[in-house]
């Protein structure tokens, strides 16, 4: 009897320790389970609010393409035009006054409507973000440190290394809106003698780099600002590159001058690509 009772209790025992490793390996593998299918959603959900973000980020630059375009065309079909008049009215009083200092006082004037069509022509190519797709990024920023250079404050160069090659067109678009405003906040803020754009080829990233001499800042405060004031810019920027697989590297110090690298994955994921074409 008493046998019979310790079987009783040693199969009760083992019962009950094969229904408790159950239990634990149950808990365990729902566990598991659980834990991958969050970790699986808190990945879509991040991609998700990724592909929300550049698709956001891509009208934002779709739109600013095309107002910019048009500014650029609204420049130069109107206020040119009105230029070219008053060029042809300037030729027209020249042929007609007989006063040697009133006549050198409309050749002064005629020069300078001369060089202001050509400024103008110059910046509506510059707005056109087409003039990318016509000749190319390098020329484009060739085409756009010459117009600065014209101004006569600031002395440009552009240097390349590496054997060159095209990105995807709407890749180069946006870089050159980006490398626009760039030098837009250099021509601002940097009070610089000197700015200097570096190409650098390689077989699998392409990279910009654009320096100035001027006076620099510091860095730590730019990030830290508020989104309506200077560090926003900084923000686009970075934004921008991320969506056509770069990124932004910036190096400052006050009284040295600026750097800013960018760096562009030549070979960009299908993914990405879909997200901006």
């Amino acid at each position: 009897m008493k046998s019979d009772n310790v079987n009783e209790l040693l199969i009760t025992f083992l019962v009950a320790t094969g229904v408790l490793l159950f239990l634990v390996t149950f808990i365990v593998i729902y566990s598991l389970i659980f834990q991958k299918k969050k970790t699986d959603f808190l990945r879509e959900k991040q991609s998700l609010q990724t592909s929300y973000e550049q698709e956001i980020l891509k009208s934002q630059l779709e739109m600013q393409h095309q107002t910019l375009q048009h500014v650029g065309r609204e420049l130069h079909d109107n206020i040119g035009q009105l230029l070219s008049v008053a060029r042809i009215n300037l030729n027209v009083l020249e042929e007609s006054v007989g006063d040697a200092e009133i006549l050198n006082y409309i050749l002064q004037t005629n020069e300078v409507v001369d060089q202001s069509i050509n400024a103008l022509r110059a910046l509506s190519k510059s707005l056109d973000g087409n003039i990318v797709q016509d000749f190319g990024l390098e020329e484009s920023i060739s085409h756009e440190l010459q117009r600065i250079r014209k101004t006569k404050k600031f002395e440009t160069e552009i240097t390349v290394n590496g054997n060159r090659y095209t990105l995807e067109r709407e890749r180069e678009i946006i870089l050159f809106r980006i490398i626009q405003e760039i030098l837009n906040n250099a021509l601002k803020h940097s009070q610089a003698q000197h700015l200097n754009v570096h190409l650098e080829y390689s077989p699998e990233n392409f990279s910009v780099t654009v320096s100035d001499d001027g006076i620099g800042f510091d860095i730590s405060v730019i990030k830290n600002a508020d989104l309506d004031q200077s560090g926003s810019g900084l923000r686009n920027i970075s934004r921008r590159i991320e969506l056509i697989g770069g990124n932004c590297e910036l190096v400052s110090k006050i009284g040295k001058g600026t750097t800013i690298n960018l760096h562009i994955n030549r070979l960009i994921e299908n993914k990405e690509q879909n997200s901006i074409s």
